[in-house]
C-alpha cells in the first residue's frame, strides 16, 4: 500500500467521505484501517446501542466506495493501552506506506494522547507524508457521527440524511415472526437488527427495502418497535412478499408517518396501517413522477 487512512468510520457520513476521497485522490493503492468494535462501544455501557453502522454495514459501504483493502484492528484492552508510538509502529509492520490520511479530530493511543500533531511529527521523522483533512461543515457545524445520532434520536430524519448523504438504514436477516401482520391483511418481513445499532424512534415510517439478491428500492411501510429487542418490520407496498426468509434485507427510512399505535383494537390498527400503506404508495408515485420529469 502507498496510502492508508485511519478512523472509526461509524456512519460513513459526508465527513468520512471527504477523508476517503482525499486518500483515494493520489491514485495509488489505498488501504483503510478501522476499529471493531468502535471506540464508543468500549468506553460506554456494554448495552450501548447507538452505532450508525454495524461492522457488516460499514464494510458494505466501504466496498461500494471502492475500498478493497480494509483492515480491522480489534479495539480491546491491549489496543486501548498502547502508546501512540507503539500503535503507529505496529501499523508499519503490516506493510510499508508512504502516506497517512486522517480527519482533523483523529486521536489514538492510550488516553487518546496521540493527536494529529503527534502523528505529523512521527511521520515526518520517517519520511511519511501526513494529510490532515479539515472538517466538513454543514449549517455552520462539523459533520460528526454524534451529531447524526442526536438527530436520529430526535426524529429528524431529513437533517440526518443531509449529513449522511443518503437515507438512514438498517440491515439484517429476514426472520420468521408471529404472523400477526398476515392475519390482519398486512404481511410484514421481520429483520432483527444487532443490538448495537441505533434505531430511529419507535413508530411507523415510509421507507424502501433492498434485498441482496437484486430486488431493489421497493416501497414499504416500516414499523420500529417500542422495544429495542423487537424486530423492525416492513410491509412491501404493491409488491409480493415471496419466500425471502434467510435473505439479507436493507431497510431505508424516508420519513416518519406516525407514532406507535397504543390501541389494542384490531380494526383500529388495520385502519392505521392501511393509512400508512396509502401514504407510502402516494409518496412512491410522487417520487416516480419527479424522476420521470428529470429524464
Amino acid at each position: 500500500m502507498d496510502t492508508i487512512t485511519i478512523g472509526n468510520f461509524d456512519g460513513i457520513h459526508k465527513g468520512h467521505l471527504k477523508v476517503i476521497e482525499r486518500a483515494k485522490s493520489f491514485g495509488d493503492e489505498t488501504g483503510l484501517v478501522c476499529f471493531e468494535p468502535v471506540a464508543r462501544q468500549c468506553f460506554t455501557d456494554i448495552r450501548w446501542n447507538r452505532r450508525l453502522t454495524t461492522s457488516f454495514e460499514r464494510a458494505n459501504f466501504l466496498k461500494k466506495l471502492g475500498m478493497i483493502k480494509i483492515f480491522l484492528i480489534p479495539f480491546d484492552t491491549e489496543t486501548i493501552e498502547k502508546s501512540p508510538d507503539s500503535f503507529l509502529s505496529e501499523l508499519l509492520e503490516w506493510g510499508n506506506f508512504s502516506r497517512i490520511v486522517v480527519g482533523y479530530d483523529f486521536h489514538f493511543g492510550r488516553n487518546r494522547s496521540g493527536t494529529v500533531e503527534y502523528l505529523r511529527q512521527w511521520c515526518t521523522s520517517r519520511e511519511i507524508d501526513t494529510i490532515i483533512v479539515p472538517p466538513l461543515e454543514c449549517d455552520e457545524e462539523p459533520v460528526k457521527s454524534e451529531r447524526i445520532r442526536l438527530l436520529l434520536e430526535n426524529g429528524e430524519l431529513q437533517s440526518a440524511e443531509k449529513l449522511l448523504g443518503r437515507h438512514y438504514s438498517v440491515t439484517g436477516v429476514v426472520s420468521r415472526g408471529k404472523g400477526l401482520g398476515k392475519q390482519i391483511g398486512f404481511p410484514t418481513l421481520n429483520v432483527r437488527v444487532p443490538g448495537c445499532k441505533l434505531l430511529p424512534e419507535p413508530g411507523s415510517y415510509a421507507g424502501y427495502v433492498d434485498f441482496s439478491d437484486g430486488n431493489k428500492h421497493m416501497p414499504a411501510a416500516v414499523f420500529v418497535p417500542d422495544s429495542a429487542a423487537g424486530p423492525v418490520e416492513a410491509h412491501l407496498v404493491d409488491h409480493p412478499t415471496g419466500d425471502v426468509y434467510g435473505s439479507i434485507m436493507n431497510v431505508s427510512f424516508i420519513t416518519k408517518l406516525r407514532t406507535t399505535a397504543s390501541s389494542s383494537n384490531i380494526e383500529e390498527l388495520k385502519k392505521l396501517i392501511a393509512g400508512d400503506v396509502e401514504m407510502v404508495r402516494q409518496y412512491a408515485m410522487k417520487k416516480e413522477r419527479m424522476e420521470d420529469l428529470k429524464r
